[in-house]
């Protein structure tokens, strides 16, 4: 009685061993596609960055005048926004 107890706890011991080695690697891939994933995201960060500092090199006025019409429109919405919102003109008691 005790050696089929003993039989089969060795046996699923060994399955839970085998279950968690195809976890642990299963979970090490993920971890090595992540990685993958975050430097290719990284390198396009970096070209983007790049290719920003070469237009505005080329073209310096044209970069501040984007960067100006940018800031505008956003302020523009933003004042809108607050003034819809009832944040702009009165004090709140």
């Amino acid at each position: 009685m005790h050696a089929e107890i003993l039989e089969k706890t060795i046996e699923v011991r060994d399955q839970l061993g085998a279950d968690v080695k195809r976890v642990k690697e299963a979970v090490e891939d993920k971890l090595g596609e992540a990685r993958r994933t975050v430097k290719r995201g990284r390198r396009a960060a970096e070209d983007l960055v790049d290719d920003a500092e070469y237009r505005i090199k080329q073209r310096p006025f044209s970069a501040l005048g984007v960067s100006f019409g940018i800031g505008m429109g956003l302020g523009a919405a933003l004042g809108v926004l607050m003034a819809r919102n009832g944040h702009c003109g009165r004090r709140h008691q």
